[in-house]
């Protein structure tokens, strides 16, 4: 969710509660300094001015922090409402952030095997596809099994935008990672099939002819 689409009270609630209390220190110096001066001007001027005038900042000062407070301690109360759902209203939600955080560990198997049960579970969940194949790719260093969860990305994609972009990324796997310059080239050569539109479809044709020349040097 985009901050243009966030009201006041959830857009506040994305402030953290230290940068609010610094802006409280920082106010409570200033006036800490001129009450200092006014002090000083009183003795000089021997009036009660500059004594009422350091007053009323310090009421400023305790104002503005009760109503500064109460607002974020408002909004976090909203924004975590709002931002954050419930497990049992988003069950996909919760699975996704239960796995990140296998994954933040550093269980990445664990991680991967996660993933599988949530494709398995549920055909339309397309993010967790995705979430499987960055984790193959990055951390496994699993490439069979990255080519696997971005086909079936594409599968279960309805854009076909994405769907391309899916079959690039199985394409480059098998280009960059895999090395396997003939299996690259069956991919770019379906991909053209598939999707003879595809904006970038010049470029591939000229990659195919660029892997003929690595895959005869690879023999």
């Amino acid at each position: 969710m985009s901050d243009e689409s966030l009201s006041f009270w959830e857009r506040l609630g994305r402030i953290p509660a230290h940068s609010l209390r610094a802006q409280l220190l920082y106010i409570s110096a200033l006036v800490a300094v001129a009450t200092v001066i006014n002090l000083l001007l009183a003795l000089v001027m021997r009036s009660w001015i500059p004594v009422a005038t350091a007053v009323v900042g310090w009421l400023f000062v305790g104002v503005y922090g009760l109503v500064r407070l109460s607002l974020f301690d408002r909004a976090a109360g909203v924004a975590g409402s709002v931002l954050v759902p419930s497990g049992g209203s988003t069950p996909s939600v919760a699975q996704h952030s239960n796995i990140q955080a296998l994954v933040a560990r550093g269980e990445y198997a664990h991680a991967a095997e996660a993933y599988r049960e949530v494709m398995a579970r549920d055909p339309q969940d397309l993010l967790a596809c995705e979430q499987l194949g960055q984790l193959a790719l990055r951390e496994l260093k699993d490439y069979p099994l990255a080519v696997a969860a971005y086909r079936e990305a594409e599968k279960r994609s309805t854009e076909p935008r994405r769907q391309l972009g899916y079959a690039v990324l199985v394409a480059g796997i098998c280009r960059d990672n895999l090395k396997d310059y003939g299996k690259a080239m069956v991919e770019l050569r379906r991909i053209l099939a598939r999707y003879p539109d595809a904006p970038n479809a010049q470029r591939l044709r000229a990659e195919i002819d660029e892997l003929k020349a690595l895959h005869f040097e690879a023999q």
